[in-house]
This record gives structure tokens, sequence and C-alpha cells, in this order.
């Protein structure tokens, strides 16, 4: 889910967490009619805020930051199994690079953050 004016994280964040899964090996990733436990994920807020400054008080890096609440509940209304709170990642950026290669990279970034969190902690007991 997303809460956030950005369309794209969301969905972004879902194809990263996939990816991350399945590199992990621990948990199989599969549709959801199938499965014992189910991964949910909601954008919370978002921040893309000056972090650095020039001695002329000009922002030279930016700082994003992506707010993530998870939960892993039971297939078919079974209940919650694990609840993670709010988890927050970040990617810094120079504010003189293009989007592509400033601003979208620090984006995955902070997502892989948040998302090593989640399958760790997802993980650890099973």
């Amino acid at each position: 889910g997303n809460q956030t004016s950005e369309v794209d994280v969301a969905q972004r964040l879902t194809e990263r967490a996939v990816d991350a899964f399945l590199d992990d090996g621990r948990l199989r990733v599969i549709d959801e009619e199938s499965a014992d436990a189910l991964l949910l994920l909601q954008v919370t807020d978002l921040e893309d805020e000056p972090h650095t400054y020039s001695a002329s008080e000009v922002t030279e890096q930016y700082r994003y930051r992506v707010f993530v609440t998870t939960i892993l509940e039971r297939a078919n209304g079974g209940g919650v199994l694990l609840e993670l709170g709010s988890l927050s990642g970040f990617g810094t950026y120079d504010a003189a690079l293009p989007d592509e290669e400033g601003r979208e990279p620090a984006i995955d970034a902070a997502m892989d953050m948040v998302i090593e969190e989640i399958v760790d902690r997802t993980t650890a007991s099973w």
C-alpha cells in the first residue's frame, strides 16, 4: 500500500522485497492464494529534504527517507504473526546530479535498507 504522493514507490518496494526474499531463500515467495502467510507493507511517509549545505548555504546533498509499516499475518484472516511497526531507510544524493544518477539510486538505497531489516526480522524465527 501507499499513503504518499509518489505513485511508483509501493510497486518498487514490492518488487525489491520479493527479490530480497527470493535471494535470501529462507521463505518461499508464492502467489497469495497458496500462501500460508502474507507480508503487508504500507508506505506511510516519504521525506526528501536538504541534508548538507555549502558554505554559501546552497543545498549540496539531499536525504531521501521512506517509512514503512510491516505486518506478517496468517493467510485467510488467521491473525497477526509479526508486527514490525514503522521502519525507515534512507539514501543521500548529490543535488547537482540528474534524478536517474542521484535521486533514483537514493530511493533504491532507502528501500533496500528497510527491506533488509524486514527480511532479517521476519526470517529470524524460521
